[in-house]
């Protein structure tokens, strides 16, 4: 047998180990079990909150050591549900995005660290809000609390407004240039709420700033991961991991961006990725 060659994988959930309809197909789970059991560290990444990921995490049935979630900014520790470290927005910067999108007509939903805050944010101002804001209340296993005025003393590790496409594009692009080097954003369909919204994180906070935290903390070779993904927040790990691959409903840049291309999250493009690099060490 020879020796393997990755010793961590880093997997993105919607659009890439979840399929269409949200669910995790048996063949992925038994395939990320197979991986477990070889030595490699399964590490879950994704935009989603802690508090959010933690169905899948039951659904998949492993004792996963930690997870990437808010984008990179949280890491925390699965058995234990304590957080190991956050990034938050300085809050001098937090209040200046804030009233600069209040003044353009968003409500803010300001996250926070549900471990150590007991709850998990913020829902900031007195604008009309979009109806997905609703929907993701209501539907969302979350606690977040109606605030007319900014929070004080509790900096979050996400700020995020919600609206159509086009209007966030235009806001993306002046966000971008009044906050260079203050923030990092995405803009992100969320296809599990069927909305769009723009998540702003402090910089340099990405998915792969969080996987480089779990490298230095279990004193791994940054080449020595598997970063999988679909979306524009997944583009740094795919780009910067050891192997970085895209299945093959993932955005263009994606695509472009990785080394290998897998099947559709439809088509267990996770299982597929798995057996292709647990049968080299055979």
């Amino acid at each position: 047998m020879s020796e393997r060659q990755y010793d961590l994988l880093a997997v993105d959930l919607d659009g890439t180990l979840l399929t269409p309809d949200g669910s995790l197909s048996s063949a992925t789970r038994r395939a990320l079990h197979r991986a477990h059991e070889s030595g490699m560290r399964i590490v879950l990444c994704t935009g989603r909150s802690f508090t959010e990921t933690r169905d899948v995490i039951g659904r998949i049935g492993l004792e996963l050591d930690a997870t990437v979630t808010v984008g990179g900014a949280l890491l925390t520790d699965v058995a234990t549900g304590c957080t190991i470290e956050r990034t938050e927005i300085p809050i001098e910067t937090a209040h200046a995005a804030s009233r600069w999108l209040q003044q353009r007509g968003y409500p803010v939903l300001w996250l926070l660290d549900a471990h150590e805050a007991g709850f998990d944010g913020f829902v900031v101002g007195s604008a009309p809000r979009h109806p997905a804001i609703e929907r993701w209340l209501r539907l969302a296993p979350v606690s977040m609390r109606d605030c007319a005025d900014l929070p004080q003393r509790q900096a979050p590790i996400r700020l995020t407004i919600v609206d159509e496409t086009d209007a966030l594009e235009n806001v993306s692009a002046e966000l971008r240039r009044v906050f260079d080097r203050r923030l990092n954003h995405n803009i992100i369909a969320v296809r599990s709420y069927g909305f769009t919204v723009i998540e702003s994180f402090a910089h340099p906070v990405d998915k792969w700033f969080g996987i480089l935290k779990l490298c230095r903390r279990w004193n791994i070779d940054p080449a020595r991961t598997v970063a999988i993904g679909d979306d524009v927040n997944d583009l740094p790990m795919i780009r910067s991991a050891g192997l970085g691959v895209a299945v093959a409903n993932a955005i263009p840049q994606a695509l472009a961006a990785a080394a290998r291309v897998v099947p559709d999250n439809a088509h267990d493009g996770v299982a597929v990725l798995i057996d292709s690099l647990l049968s080299q060490t055979r």
